[in-house]
């Protein structure tokens, strides 16, 4: 195709945006387009890599020279290559390439010039660390995959890239080790990544909602991260990491629920220490979901397991509180639940005070008012806190369901309906699958191997093989004695 027509085409299908320069250059008498978008490419790179070599070749080069392969071999640029199709133009133009059409040929080079549009790598912002790496991934694709490069360098590290998205072409990356992980595992989250058939993909939570059943389960079966040590871990446990460029937050899978309680740091503490703190994070789970439905049902139905001092003295602070135990506990769990929602809306540098200032207020408002009782206020300030202990948003939402389930429960049989409510909640969380994988392994079905790292961790000497749901690679650690 003519040059002439293919700018003429580019400029069409642009609407002639201003933000794509063309620039005629003439090179041994052959005239030349140079093509390139201003607000993804680098300008210094063009003048100093492009520009100066292409005056170079001209200088040097007569006229009667293959001009391409000149080109080729005398520019002044790492990452060059050729095309032949209009598609080709157009893809790497967005990319922040630069194009150069040389007049008479029908392949056009293409130069690798983007300009540095990502921020620089900070400290995690969601998960929190007091030992441990300090680093997290950022909104560039290339930067993220030398976070886990320089931490696993092996060729047998792999990345499987895939185009997704009609209008976005985002890259979507399927990370795993090879030898480790589970080929059928790697299978299947390729074949799902490779259906999506979407206008476009924006972060890596979209991916999430479409390869997983979204509304199987409240609780979260796909672990998301911006930690690159997080995800180093789960690789070599033989799991598959998926990474979506432009988004600085990776998906790990599957995750079983026993994933939401170990933390990158555990490594750093003794194991008795550290098994403790595991029980405390379980224990805190279970106070998060039932707490409020035991108030409500001992209150409302079952008396008799108080002992009389403190029964007598709930009733006399319930004693002007004109609603019944379910309702106060609503409205407080209401509130609480709209703090939490500005809190992480509102600027760092206020949602902290905003947010003690506001329970504060409402609290000893709601208690004089006599709308609460005061241990309706230690009651829901227990099962909040409790829940603080997640780092990951989906689990606090997923207890946040099953607690009003649980409340409803109290609130019509009493213990009888808690005891309903938590029979359901065991054959609903027994037979959830994650990516095939049994959510409440390593429990059910019992694994070992995952048992010495769950709720209680053991010595990491005696942490020495895998999973056995993940791979049959399960030899980690070999002893030297």
């Amino acid at each position: 195709m003519d040059v002439n027509k293919i700018v003429g085409r580019i400029k069409k299908d642009t609407n002639n945006v201003s933000d794509i320069t063309y620039r005629i250059k003439y090179v041994n008498k052959k005239k030349l387009y140079i093509i390139y978008n201003e607000a993804l490419t680098s300008s210094d790179k063009i003048s100093d890599f492009i520009m100066r070599s292409l005056d170079y070749i001209d200088n040097k080069y007569d006229s009667n020279i293959d001009l391409i392969n000149v080109i080729l071999n005398e520019i002044s640029n790492f990452k060059i290559k050729t095309i032949n199709t209009y598609q080709d133009i157009c893809y790497y133009l967005n990319y922040g390439f630069t194009i150069i059409l040389i007049d008479g040929y029908s392949k056009y080079l293409v130069l690798e010039t983007k300009r540095n549009l990502a921020r620089g790598i900070s400290t995690p912002t969601t998960e929190n660390s007091v030992r441990g790496a300090l680093d997290s991934f950022v909104e560039d694709y290339q930067t993220n995959i030398g976070l886990i490069r320089r931490r696993i360098k092996s060729n047998d590290l792999w990345f499987n890239n895939i185009e997704v998205g009609r209008y976005t072409k985002t890259i979507v990356s399927v990370i795993y080790i090879n030898g480790i992980c589970n080929n059928n595992l790697v299978k299947r989250v390729n074949n799902l990544i490779n259906r999506i058939d979407i206008d476009g993909i924006i972060d890596s939570g979209t991916i999430k909602n479409l390869i997983q059943k979204e509304n199987k389960s409240v609780f979260p079966t796909i672990l998301s991260t911006e930690r690159p040590d997080k995800v180093c871990q789960y690789l070599l446990e033989g799991k598959v990491i998926i990474m979506v460029d432009t988004c600085p937050f990776c998906l790990i899978l599957p995750a079983d629920f026993n994933d939401f309680f170990v933390n990158s740091e555990d490594n750093f503490g003794n194991s008795i220490n550290i098994s403790l703190t595991r029980i405390v994070r379980y224990v805190a789970f279970f106070i998060s979901m039932i707490t409020p439905s035991i108030y409500i049902a001992v209150t409302t139905f079952n008396y008799e397991m108080l002992p009389t001092d403190l029964l007598v003295n709930i009733a006399a602070q319930r004693d002007n509180v004109p609603f019944s135990a379910f309702f106060e506990a609503l409205i407080m769990m209401a509130s609480f639940e709209i703090l939490r929602e500005s809190d992480l809306r509102k600027p760092s540098f206020a949602s902290s005070a905003l947010s003690i200032v506001g329970a504060l207020i409402l609290g000893e408002a709601a208690v004089n008012a006599g709308l609460v009782s005061p241990i309706m206020i230690i009651v829901i300030a227990i099962t909040s806190i409790s829940a603080l202990v997640f780092s990951e948003l989906e689990m606090i939402n997923g207890l946040r369901w099953y607690r009003l389930l649980f409340m409803i429960g109290a609130a019509f049989l009493g213990i009888f309906g808690v005891v309903l409510v938590f029979i359901y909640f065991i054959i609903k969380f027994s037979s959830l699958l994650s990516f095939g994988i049994p959510y409440s392994s390593p429990f059910s079905p019992t694994d070992i191997a995952g048992i010495k790292n769950s709720f209680i961790k053991f010595p990491t000497k005696m942490l020495d093989k895998r999973r056995k749901y993940l791979t049959n690679n399960r030899v980690k650690l070999r002893d030297s004695e």
